[in-house]
């Protein structure tokens, strides 16, 4: 009968610990995964308000080749959190508050936002 009480426990035990581990893993993945959305610069200039201007940025899908270098706006990925109609065309929301600063008289680069998480890729002035 000991024996039984003893097994049943460490049953018990044993099934404890599988759920605990078992619901911290889910909770764990479900915090990584985002929705990202990429857009490309695709204003009439480089000026610093272009730039800042979330309406002169488009969605794309295709690659972007940009060479890092900050000083021109190239490409961001941006939180889902920060896009308008993400399902049909996805736009850019106000609330991103792009901040561009300037590399020269005629061109700026993105250098933060409102998303913590953006990635910014800018480019070589051209």
């Amino acid at each position: 009968m000991k024996r039984n009480k003893l097994f049943v426990g460490l049953a018990a035990l044993l099934v404890a610990f599988g759920v605990v581990f078992s619901m911290s893993a889910f909770k764990g993945e479900a915090k990584g995964k985002r929705v990202q959305y990429t857009f490309r610069y695709n204003g009439p200039d480089h000026s610093k308000a272009n730039v800042e201007n979330e309406s002169n940025w488009i969605y794309t899908t295709d690659p972007i080749t940009c060479d890092d270098t900050p000083e021109q706006a190239c490409s961001i990925v941006v939180d889902e959190a920060f896009v308008n109609n993400p399902l049909y065309t996805p736009t850019l929301k106000s609330s991103l508050n792009l901040a561009g600063t300037p590399f020269s008289s005629s061109s700026a680069f993105v250098s933060g936002s409102d998303d913590a998480t953006m990635e910014i890729v800018n480019r070589a002035e051209q």
